[in-house]
């Protein structure tokens, strides 16, 4: 029993070639145009990592790359496969905004759609990368234009089918980042055509109120609305009820925030009056100096579960982002509606990868669901005082791990017999999200029983602490690798 069990945790983040087998996509975009560096990607926490942006030559219509940007491409794959040997890589293109005539321009003509496509796929095998993805591209009320998207599409997945036959290469993946909301008016996505080209379909589930546009306080990526349909739930029903699948939706993530400068400073909730940016030109804030610039804590801090968004109260300045409790709850959304994953822009906005390490987070609170057969919303213990992970931590460090488990396991075949994979959990749900192992590494204790771990402090979201875990150096060597981040100007396009 424990051995199927296992072999399922395994199963589901693990990545095969087959856009139908694919599990649990944890995708990232890196921008060539911030400041970081291609090699303080920690490429563990990711199943494929996205390379924006490429560009559309106005008058030849083929793929442009801006000479700056070339050296990174060139080295990208490689780089990143240091640290994970498994990653996919993808090369974006951006068709949005100011791009927006050219892509149709191109689209338009059958001639130029061939220039574009086989130029995109030969750029795409010559600089590494194993698929293609079109960013952002919104619905238009131009039926027309709709059709034409389609042919493209059509037009592009035969000529990637045909290079894969004649070169005997694995076909490259293609996919599709697109508005929230699949139709404008009474005209729509081509969505039968998106549904049997592309890989999956990247929701962007942000940008939804903006300093720039709107005089109050919005959040930009909420994940439900109650006073309007601008949400991410509504969009991704949206899609749904237009035809595509939820296995072929991945959900986007913002590791970043907007700041709005308050009209008063005693109004300063969602919905608040105010009078445009804060901080930034266009009030755009990378999480990473939100944390470590801003003066974001205690009080200062404030989380919606209405809307799952946090935000940050500073002065007469109202920043609104996700932070760890957000993301967390958008994560175990998109696995309950049985979405095929997320994708974050971008990986680098993140503060010392703790936005990236809250996916395993729920794998470790399954995992200890599983091998005790208990529930996480009840209490536990001999005083039923504690919650599910108190309760286990407690067993664990008193020796007393086996009294935590299912009786009906039996770990005989399993590599990872039950106490081990009780402290595999417990790492997992570690109150700084620095101490959690990345996924990679969580599957590697769970197929090799002679990996070494570290010593669980008390998990998150404890009621209690223990005197000897208080600022308690760790004595360890930790056996995952957190990459050297650098701090990015995040581009919005």
């Amino acid at each position: 029993m424990l051995f199927t069990i296992i072999s399922f945790l395994l199963f589901l983040p693990s990545l095969t070639s087959s856009s139908e087998a694919q599990t649990w996509i944890k995708e990232g975009y890196w921008n060539s145009g911030g400041q970081s560096q291609v090699r303080h990607i920690d490429s563990t926490l990711f199943t494929h990592l996205t390379f924006a942006f490429a560009y559309i030559n106005n008058s030849t219509y083929e793929l442009w790359i801006a000479p700056n940007d070339e050296p990174n491409m060139a080295t990208f794959t490689d780089i990143v496969r240091l640290k994970n040997p498994s990653i996919t890589t993808l090369l974006s293109i951006w068709a949005g905004d100011s791009n927006f005539s050219t892509f149709f321009s191109m689209a338009t003509q059958p001639s130029h759609r061939t220039s574009f496509i086989e130029s995109s796929i030969q750029r795409a095998r010559f600089y590494g990368f194993h698929g293609l993805d079109l960013c952002c591209v919104k619905p238009d009320t131009n039926t027309t234009k709709m059709e034409i998207m389609g042919i493209l599409f059509d037009d592009w997945r035969t000529a990637i089918d045909r290079e894969s036959k004649n070169s005997n290469r694995s076909p490259l993946l293609l996919t599709l980042a697109g508005h929230y909301l699949p139709s404008k008016n009474t005209a729509s996505y081509p969505m039968e055509s998106i549904r049997r080209n592309f890989d999956w379909v990247l929701i962007v589930s942000y940008f939804y109120h903006l300093p720039t546009m709107e005089n109050f306080t919005g959040a930009h990526s909420a994940l439900y609305d109650p006073s309007s349909n601008i949400s991410t739930d509504y969009g991704i029903k949206e899609w749904i009820s237009r035809g595509l699948p939820a296995k072929k939706i991945v959900f986007g993530l913002a590791y970043h925030g907007y700041a709005w400068t308050l009209l008063d400073a005693s109004a300063n909730e969602i919905g608040s009056p105010a009078t445009g940016p804060a901080v930034m030109p266009e009030g755009l804030i990378p999480y990473k100096i939100i944390k470590s610039y801003m003066g974001c804590d205690g009080e200062k801090l404030g989380y919606n579960s209405t809307y799952v968004t946090n935000y940050c109260i500073n002065g007469s300045v109202w920043i609104g982002y996700d932070d760890v409790e957000a993301i967390k709850t958008k994560v175990s959304y998109a696995r309950a509606k049985g979405l095929l994953g997320y994708n974050v822009w971008q990986v680098t906005n993140d503060d010392n990868w703790v936005l990236s390490k809250a996916d395993v987070y729920s794998f470790g609170v399954l995992l200890l669901q599983i091998i005790s057969g208990k529930r996480n919303n009840c209490s536990h213990g001999l005083h039923e005082d504690l919650n599910l992970l108190d309760y286990a931590y407690d067993l664990w460090k008193c020796g007393k791990g086996m009294v935590f488990m299912d009786p009906s396991l039996d770990d005989t075949n399993s590599s990872c017999k039950l106490v081990r994979c009780m402290q595999i959990a417990l790492l997992c749900v570690q109150e700084n999200p620095a101490d959690r192992p990345s996924m990679l590494v969580f599957s590697s204790m769970l197929k090799n029983e002679t990996a070494p771990m570290n010593i669980p402090k008390r998990p998150a979201f404890s009621t209690r602490r223990d005197e000897d875990e208080v600022q308690e150096p760790t004595s360890q060597q930790e056996i995952w690798s957190v990459g050297d981040v650098s701090i990015t100007q995040m581009v919005a396009r």
